[in-house]
């Protein structure tokens, strides 16, 4: 193995086409299904490692084959941040709260 060889980037999987692409997003969409059904958010927690292994196995080893690591991480990072918005928003709805859409140019301290 030298410096520039290929053999690391090999074992990296590369969604490279739309089918490919498609496969990925179909094992995400499972495998959050069967994250739902167990009511865990974060897959990333150590505390649900367990019951992740023990439920959802067949679906997050089709994950882990039909994705990029890359991707993988940032769909379970995507999770958490989406179920905190969607989280946030049902407190403002609850709460009667007004939302201001703010422009960038209001967003800026004068």
């Amino acid at each position: 193995m030298g410096w520039f060889t290929k053999d690391a980037a090999a074992h990296e999987y590369q969604p490279n086409n739309r089918s490919a692409r498609k496969l990925c997003w179909e094992a995400r969409d499972d495998y959050f299904a069967c994250l739902n059904s167990i009511h865990v958010v974060n897959a990333l927690e150590p505390q649900h490692q367990q019951q992740i292994e023990k439920a959802c196995s067949n679906q997050d080893r089709n994950f882990n084959e039909n994705c990029a690591a890359s991707w993988i991480k940032y769909f379970k990072e995507k999770r958490v941040v989406d179920h905190r918005k969607e989280q946030f928003m049902k407190d403002v709805e609850r709460e009667n709260a007004q939302i201001i859409e703010l422009t960038p140019d209001q967003m800026v301290r004068k």
